[in-house]
């Protein structure tokens, strides 16, 4: 019976490269599977050796941890920029999330308001 050794779901072409590469690098017999046109099936790789899959989770755990290690967490400071710089590429869409914010930040506060 194979095994699910690696979902691909929501996963980066390049990442999930990467684990195909290092399966392969391995010499792990693996094969794929995709969500299919409505995505409701299972995207991911499988394997049907029990002893390498065992083998190929163990490996991809370290390569998941690896990644882990080489992001480094976002700051306020660095998220305020990242959002300027979407604003400015995309002036309509930021000028509509704003008013929607401030929209459902008065509908929330004016029961409290009307009440004082």
């Amino acid at each position: 019976m194979a095994t699910l050794v690696f979902r691909l779901k929501y996963v980066p072409d390049e990442e999930a490269d990467e684990i195909r590469q290092l399966l392969t690098d391995h010499d792990i017999a693996f094969y794929e599977t995709s969500a299919g046109r409505w995505q409701i099936s299972m995207a991911g790789l499988w394997v049907r050796d029990k002893e390498q899959a065992v083998k190929a989770q163990a490996l991809i755990r370290e390569d998941q941890i690896a990644r882990a290690q080489a992001m480094r967490p976002i700051s306020a400071g660095q998220w305020v920029l990242g959002y300027l710089q979407h604003a400015r590429q995309n002036p309509a869409e930021a000028l509509f999330t704003l008013i929607a914010v401030l929209l459902i930040l008065g509908i929330s506060i004016l029961p409290f308001a009307l009440w004082v």
